[in-house]
């Protein structure tokens, strides 16, 4: 069969090469060195391409290609990663099979000033905003209403860290100025929106897969139950949808033939408590998302159904969630019994029986590494989870 290049080894590529896995492919993941959760997967070979991006990365991965013997299917973990393939496409084509936006359209949806410009003009549902380019835009703040979320507008990786990465919620006009002047500073352009009212459990995603002609073949809609940090940080416990399946796949559909998408990305969503209406919250462009295997234990395997086009393997009709799971990136986040749907089983992002390696080089090197004091300061916590203690 033809082979699958899963480049990047993090939790979200640790969902997909156990996703694809159910495919019976020969499965490689690409990163920097064994310090990621794939590299353990028993259902993958690793291979070590030290490069960090540019044209480096894509000489390695021609070579790689060379060494595999084969084209294989390559499938996208980071925006850096989506970045550089898109730019050097022309040159990775002949080597790997996959599925892009045009380069153009790859940097609109990348941005988050230009999506939110796209977003407007195509009447799609995205809260209002403006876009500052220096300080003497900033009384354009005073045109919305508090409380606000600012944003970095470029996601590129020389901008985006832990620090600056992140929405930041302001209260007032006042606060937002200042904040917005200090943003500025680190991340240049920003994009300012009015904050959407609602709890972590009112935020949504659509995950989906569209063919390299631009034909829908697959989604499935979830819910974030529990963010890391509390409302604008990564997922930490989510579960599917299917009371909002309808809504999200139409708003989806409307979304990707708008923009001509093509291949893996997804879609955030947050439902307004004041209006009750569904906003856009950002797109996740050329890449799975942080979260993408709760699609597949829910059952439906959209990195397998993203294998499949790109290799000529007729696509079957994308099936509805079939299984009540809930998906949590780590132990250390804990469900509140208010919000978990009634039924529904909670499944490790990195442990699993019949692919243990990964969930045990995390929790015991990368959580609480031998030698250190972290879990004695997590068990200080008197029961409570970090989730729990922000």
């Amino acid at each position: 069969m033809i082979p699958a290049v899963v480049l990047g080894g993090n939790l979200g590529g640790l969902g997909v090469v156990r996703s694809l896995a159910d495919g019976g492919m020969p499965i490689f993941v690409v990163d920097k060195g064994h310090s990621c959760p794939a590299a353990w997967s028993r259902f993958a070979r690793f291979v070590s391409l030290p490069s960090a991006g540019g044209s480096d990365l894509v000489k390695e991965l021609i070579n790689l290609s060379i060494r595999i013997g084969e084209r294989p299917v390559l499938i996208l973990t980071t925006d850096a990663d989506v970045t550089t393939v898109s730019e050097f496409r022309k040159e990775l084509e002949p080597f790997f099979r996959f599925s892009l936006p045009a380069s153009e359209m790859v940097r609109t949806l990348y941005d988050k000033a230009q999506f939110q410009l796209l977003a407007e003009r195509e009447g799609l549902a995205v809260p209002r905003g403006v876009i500052l380019t220096n300080p003497s835009e900033f009384p354009l703040i005073r045109t919305l209403t508090p409380p606000l979320a600012i944003k970095p507008a470029d996601k590129a990786p020389l901008v985006s860290n832990k620090e600056n990465d992140r929405p930041v919620r302001v209260e007032d006009w006042d606060e937002a100025m200042v904040r917005a002047a200090k943003m500025m500073e680190r991340a240049g352009r920003l994009a300012v929106q009015e904050w959407i009212e609602g709890d972590d459990s009112d935020i949504y995603f659509s995950l989906f897969v569209c063919s390299s002609e631009g034909e829908f073949l697959a989604s499935f809609s979830g819910r974030k139950l529990v963010c890391a940090p509390p409302a604008v940080g990564i997922t930490a416990v989510c579960a599917a949808a299917p009371e909002m399946d309808e809504e999200l796949t139409r708003l989806t559909q409307q979304f990707t033939e708008r923009v001509g998408y093509k291949g893996i990305g997804s879609l955030e969503f947050k439902r307004d408590r004041r209006s009750g209406k569904l906003l856009i919250i950002e797109p996740t462009v050329g890449r799975i998302d942080w979260q993408e295997e709760i699609a597949t234990l829910c059952g439906v395997n959209i990195p397998l159904v993203a294998y499949r086009a790109e290799t000529n393997i007729a696509v079957k009709e994308s099936a509805r969630p079939t299984s009540r799971v809930m998906w949590r990136s780590s132990i250390v986040y804990r469900l509140p019994a208010r919000i978990a749907p009634p039924g529904a089983s909670l499944r490790d992002g990195y442990f699993r029986l019949n692919d243990p390696l990964p969930g045990l080089y995390y929790y015991a090197i990368e959580l609480f590494p031998l030698g250190t004091n972290k879990i004695f300061r997590w068990m200080r916590l008197k029961g409570k989870t970090p989730a729990q203690a922000y």
